[in-house]
């Protein structure tokens, strides 16, 4: 109990984040402009309390059994209500170097309640530090932090903080709020409880700046490129009775260097992969595959191919067959994970995971998919067999050749025999896997096994997504946008299900079955209180906007 206290309060410390306190302006309206990503909360004690109401509901499936979660759901929801609830931001941002160049640097930033304001006052460090107008700090560590009207700060720089202290006291400089860079993507996403904002354009001039010191600009500069064309892009979600509402902002940058990376991510195109797909599935996602894309991946696959030690992208001449399907493929890409496949996981076998892809040329398709099948499957069970060198050295190596009691340690035998059945099972899954593929109408099936596959074929047979109800209810827009998605859950997970995976795997070497079996217990309730999620995108003005809903019982 004491421990968990001792926890709770380090937590509240370290976050350095909370509730009320000074009101007015967003604190965005007093933070610097360069932001490279921030992680904010507004207005978020909803959030945290429906997520605590969670903990306590799994500190009464535990019972006795898990001490520390009954603690830790007493103390809570007062404390997350009394720090993260309210406002905070937490951030890296570019600050300009002596070179000329730049560098990133952390800056966090909170409101603070009375309380809350007089619980850290004790805990900051009482030497005399400087101030900035009326907002003092000093050194604690390698951060600077300091409370002062409400707020409490910390930056591992002190330009950055200086300049953050000095836009509070009136300084006129660039804000972030003032930042279109910022405010573009973030006023897409509107109002979210708990958000994040990147952006990959500045981070790519810190990196060009670091690059250019190193004297190797060109080598990376295919990737800075493409970092510098995903511009900006910010998400967030609110919880709601019912689950949660997530909205995503992407604005690539026109300007770009990276013109096809642009393309790609812009495309839009008119969806009928559901009338293909079994009305039963799990879950589908669909995206718009635009022209190019496989060459676009073929080119990049190129550029690491000497970087694979596998020797998996040679082998296989993956790029090569990328390159052609671009002669017989369309812009329409789906992922699907049919009915059972969360059943199939948990009793560890594969995922019935399958693809679909628009076919433009059949007769060109029928050619040369044999021969990519052939090349793929044989590069990958010469992964197999690489793999299954690297396990039988390392065990040798391991257990010694000696007999045990003369040289060799029977727990280390022991370890030994249950890394083998580790990774005994996961190459036989490699094994077992093998590109398959089928014609269905218009589209490409592709899956890992067999049993995928025609559980895909026969499965719309029986009815498909156009025509299933509930997917219609969902007035998700499948033409000219870039993509969509649509979940259902799964059958209900048992606890005996999950006990039994957790036995299998890495966390069984450090909690007892008397502790793995209120975690069962416990994840099976919180597994099963999904209800499936639907998520839209669209794109207009430069700007990719998602919106999702996720259906959960908070309750």
């Amino acid at each position: 109990m004491n421990r968990t206290r001792r926890t709770l309060t380090l937590t509240a410390l370290l976050s350095g984040v909370a509730a009320a306190g000074a009101s007015g302006a967003p604190l965005a309206a007093d933070l610097p402009a360069g932001a490279l990503v921030t992680l904010e909360t507004h207005g978020a004690s909803p959030t945290f309390g429906r997520l605590t109401g969670l903990l306590q509901s799994a500190a009464r499936l535990a019972g006795d059994d898990v001490p520390d979660l009954n603690a830790v759901t007493t103390l809570l929801p007062s404390l997350l209500d009394g720090t993260l609830g309210r406002e905070a931001s937490a951030g890296l941002y570019s600050v300009g170097t002596d070179r000329g160049g730049y560098t990133p640097a952390l800056l966090a930033v909170t409101r603070v309640t009375p309380d809350v304001a007089s619980f850290l006052k004790d805990t900051l460090p009482r030497r005399r530090g400087a101030a900035v107008g009326r907002y003092t700090f000093t050194r604690s560590g390698s951060m600077l932090v300091g409370m002062s009207g409400g707020l409490l700060y910390a930056a591992s720089d002190k330009t950055l903080l200086m300049g953050y202290l000095g836009r509070l006291s009136g300084r006129n400089a660039p804000r972030l709020n003032a930042s279109p860079a910022y405010t573009r993507a973030t006023g897409a996403v509107g109002p979210q409880e708990l958000g994040v904002f990147l952006n990959f354009s500045a981070a790519a001039k810190v990196a060009r700046a670091q690059l250019g010191r190193m004297l190797v600009p060109r080598l990376l500069s295919p990737l800075v490129d493409a970092l510098d064309t995903l511009g900006q892009y910010a998400a967030g979600f609110h919880t709601t009775e019912d689950g949660l509402q997530g909205a995503a902002a992407s604005v690539p940058n026109a300007a770009g260097k990276d013109v096809p990376l642009y393309g790609l991510l812009t495309h839009t195109t008119d969806f009928a992969v559901q009338g293909v797909v079994p009305a039963s599935a799990e879950s589908v996602t669909a995206a718009a595959c635009a022209p190019g894309s496989s060459r676009y991946l073929a080119r990049w696959l190129t550029r690491v191919d000497l970087l694979d030690p596998s020797g998996f992208l040679t082998d296989s001449q993956i790029a090569d067959h990328l390159e052609r399907q671009e002669a017989y493929l369309g812009d329409e890409c789906a992922q699907v994970t049919l009915a059972g496949s969360t059943q199939a996981a948990l009793s560890g076998r594969a995922a019935l995971a399958v693809t679909y892809r628009r076919v433009t040329d059949r007769a060109l398709a029928e050619r040369e998919l044999p021969l990519y099948a052939a090349s793929y499957n044989a590069a990958l069970q010469g992964v197999a067999d690489q793999l299954q060198g690297l396990v039988d050295r390392a065990l040798t190596t391991g257990t010694g050749t000696g007999t045990p009691g003369k040289g060799r340690d029977p727990r280390r035998d022991s370890r030994a025999g249950e890394l083998q059945d580790l990774f005994g099972t996961q190459l036989r899954k490699l094994r077992d896997a093998r590109l398959v593929y089928a014609f269905q109408g218009d589209y490409l099936v592709t899956a890992s096994s067999e049993a995928a596959l025609a559980a895909a074929l026969d499965g719309a047979r029986e009815g498909t997504l156009a025509d299933d109800a509930d997917f219609r209810a969902a007035n998700l827009v499948t033409s000219g946008v870039p993509g969509w998605t649509y979940a259902r859950a799964g059958d209900p997970v048992q606890p005996a299900q999950l006990l039994a995976l957790l036995r299998t795997s890495s966390v069984s070497g450090t909690l007892t079955t008397d502790e793995l079996v209120p975690a069962a217990r416990v994840l099976a309730d919180l597994v099963n209180r999904y209800g499936g999620m639907t998520s839209q995108s669209t794109f207009s003005d430069g700007v990719i906007l998602s919106r999702s809903t996720l259906r959960y019982a908070w309750k």
